[in-house]
């Protein structure tokens, strides 16, 4: 029986990847690195992952054809959306969750390299129901500001997850009401989310031995260019103290 609209497949995961046009060549910092695009992403987890589960990509590069093309035709691809203006992270990372029809949501950039069974292990670690948000690489708060990071050498709690990868049920998803769209078009977003999900109760848990890279090739903060999304550009700089102020008060009471 097809599902509905509103139906959520048991045990099975929803891998979300926003993407845009990446021109590795921009800039010194992003040349003398490995080249590891989309393409790249989507190959690795159509190698690598086993799992019943889902690719959701939401492109913000409408006039990039070739894209688009690599979109439409990948086989590992199920889903997507062609948005017209670059709508930034977080608003995307809710655009495919809106679409998912698995259990589990895993967000991941387009620059991360899945290998074998790093799907099976974010899973397993959400079979406890009082772990809410699992990923490889995670961080303290001390306070109002970023702490060490954590996990580095075997599994712990953590304040915050990295947003590079992560996987969270949808029912966790829900319940904490998304992504904060403030953000938008990025930073900050997916430690906010950790605060929510940790804000209900429930744990993030970082594990070194999950089977992931991250190239560092897309990302907002892999470029020093201004940020454009919704018709709009702003300068990192600016960003990063406006939603660092939002923050700060949306969890004053962490500090408190």
């Amino acid at each position: 029986m097809t599902p509905n609209y509103f139906d959520i497949i048991p045990d099975k995961v929803s891998i979300i990847i926003p993407t845009i046009t990446r021109n590795k060549f921009h800039d010194l910092k992003t040349f003398i690195k490995k080249r590891f695009l989309i393409k790249d992403c989507l190959n690795s987890i159509q190698k690598n992952v086993s799992e019943n589960f889902e690719v959701i990509v939401i492109c913000n590069s409408s006039s990039d054809r070739n894209l688009i093309d690599l979109i439409n035709n990948h086989k590992v691809v199920n889903q997507w959306s062609i948005n017209k203006t670059n709508i930034g992270v977080p608003r995307s990372w809710n655009q495919g969750a809106q679409l998912a029809t698995g259990e589990y949501l895993c967000f991941m950039n387009d620059d991360v390299e899945l290998g074998k069974d790093a799907i099976t292990k974010m899973k397993t670690w959400l079979n406890d129901d009082k772990i809410g948000q699992v990923g490889p690489k995670g961080t303290e708060w001390r306070r109002k500001e970023p702490g060490k990071y954590l996990g580095l050498n075997k599994p712990e709690t953590v304040d915050a997850i990295s947003g590079w990868l992560f996987m969270t049920k949808t029912s966790t998803f829900r319940n904490v009401g998304g992504i904060d769209i403030y953000y938008t078009p990025a930073f900050m977003e997916e430690i906010d989310f950790s605060f929510a999900i940790r804000n209900t109760g429930y744990k993030c848990i970082v594990d070194p031995s999950i089977n992931a890279i991250h190239h560092h090739i897309s990302g907002a903060s892999s470029t020093n260019k201004p940020i454009e999304a919704l018709g709009e550009s702003i300068q990192r700089e600016e960003l990063t103290q406006r939603n660092r102020i939002y923050f700060e008060k949306k969890w004053d009471k962490f500090w408190k």
